[in-house]
């Protein structure tokens, strides 16, 4: 077991407590939904608590195809084409990740270990160019299914990169310059696309893309500093997107449709929504004293030290255009003007989650050293 395996065996075991409390006031689907959840919660728990091996990433693998099963489960034509979309890219992950273990132990580490890994970990997680199931995902599954892939599915795999970079060194030491592209086409071009959508669950899609370039560039870094920075990142990002996919679904439940630029003024009618969409935003891009800033600020550090100015440079203007795009939904989708501005019906288990998620979102900015110290 890796030693940052209790955090994150924490971190799934309170989302899936966060996931389960929101959908019982927020239906996500049928029976089948819930057999589905109640599925991959079981199957990532064993393999957080199974330690390193084949069974660990087969009970791994097992839930991200439960996570394509929720998916379809929505019923929607949009939703069986995303969830077709996701499964064949799946297919391919695993038999390149496959590919790639079985070669990775020779000496010195074969250039087709390292494509096949890329490839593979490049669709897991989203990354450029191997990105096009996850918006397509965050369109058409329910919001808590596209929190339990990105938050859970998609965290538990970065994990496993991040060991896989201890355990082979070379991985990351000696190819640290293809690493590097990924992160920057990952950073830069989910930025640009996120700021490019009108609709804001694929805005949010797209700056997960965007989210998971910087905590790439941490992992090539290699240890210390980098590699703290990629996890306590990756925790950050799994709480705000559960903030943040959470406040849409909450507003589109209570509107009765999808929230797009052309909405305005929810935060008078939904104000716990329109809080969470905020803190989850500024967790995203790193604001103290969300936790978010815990893993930005040692990513830009890495920055510094490996790249110097131009890889701050870039790193900056991917920030300043996450910040344009999301500072563009708030002022738009939330505190704009309203004409049906009379408070909305939120269930209170649903606000319980959000506040509590936000509270634990600040607390953890204010003492990071909490989950730091043991992501060394």
């Amino acid at each position: 077991m890796a030693h940052w395996d209790p955090i994150f065996l924490g971190l799934f075991l309170a989302l899936f407590a966060a996931v389960a409390a929101f959908s019982s006031g927020y239906p996500q689907g049928d029976r089948r939904w819930w057999t589905l959840f109640s599925l991959l919660a079981l199957l990532v728990i064993a393999a957080m608590v199974s330690g390193e091996g084949w069974p660990r990433q087969l009970l791994l693998d097992a839930a991200a195809f439960t996570g394509v099963a929720l998916v379809w489960s929505r019923g929607t034509i949009a939703a069986a084409r995303a969830a077709r979309t996701y499964l064949l890219l799946l297919v391919v992950s695993l038999a390149c990740l496959t590919g790639g273990e079985l070669l990775i132990h020779a000496q010195p580490l074969p250039r087709l270990a390292v494509a096949l890994l890329v490839v593979g970990f490049g669709v897991k997680l989203a990354l450029v160019p191997f990105y096009c199931w996850l918006p397509a995902v965050a369109g058409a599954a329910a919001p808590m299914t596209t929190v339990l892939i990105v938050s859970v599915v998609d965290v538990a795999a970065f994990t496993e990169l991040a060991h896989l970079g201890l355990t082979t060194p070379a991985l990351f030491a000696d190819f640290r310059g293809l690493w590097v592209t990924l992160a920057l086409l990952s950073m830069l071009t989910g930025a640009i696309l996120a700021l490019a959508q009108r609709d804001l669950r694929r805005m949010l899609a797209f700056s997960t893309i965007d989210d998971m370039g910087y905590l790439i560039l941490g992992l090539a870094a290699g240890p210390a500093i980098g590699v703290t920075g990629a996890l306590a990142g990756v925790c950050g990002h799994a709480l705000s997107k559960m903030l943040l996919f959470g406040a849409v679904g909450i507003a589109e439940e209570q509107t009765g449709k999808p929230l797009t630029l052309e909405t305005r003024g929810l935060a008078a009618r939904c104000p716990v929504a329109a809080a969470a969409f905020i803190v989850g935003a500024l967790g995203v891009i790193g604001v103290p004293p969300t936790f978010g800033f815990a893993g930005r600020w040692r990513l830009y550090l890495v920055g510094a030290a490996y790249g110097g100015g131009w890889l701050i440079a870039a790193m900056v203007l991917a920030t300043g255009i996450a910040l344009l795009y999301y500072a563009r939904a708030i002022h738009r989708v939330w505190l704009g003007a309203d004409a049906e501005a009379d408070p909305l019906p939120i269930p209170g288990l649903a606000r319980i989650v959000l506040a509590v998620v936000m509270i634990a979102m600040v607390l953890l900015g204010l003492v990071p050293g909490a989950i730091t110290a043991h992501l060394r």
